[in-house]
């Protein structure tokens, strides 16, 4: 019977190997979903209407946009202080 302090391999002499890396999660506002499309009915619509809802999306479309290159930068930063590019 070989016992733990029988072994042949000085511990000293093993290689450890380091521990896994830390990975720092998103900001929740950068992973919220996008706002849907305005709902517009069937009926028609005036001018108006239809301007105030175009803005409402268009203002939606440019901020979702920005939150996901805002979390695209989030990831590419961490990954590459990971691997050592930064």
């Amino acid at each position: 019977m070989l016992t733990a302090c029988g072994a042949l391999t000085r511990s000293d002499k093993l290689a450890v190997p380091p521990p896994p890396p830390k990975l720092s999660a998103p900001d929740s506002a950068l992973t919220k979903d996008c706002d849907a499309p305005v709902d517009i009915g069937r009926a028609p619509l005036s001018q108006s209407k239809t301007e105030k809802f175009w803005m409402k999306d268009r203002q939606s479309l440019v901020e979702c946009r920005r939150r996901h290159g805002a979390l695209r930068d989030f990831y590419a930063d961490r990954d590459g202080r990971l691997v050592g590019k930064k």
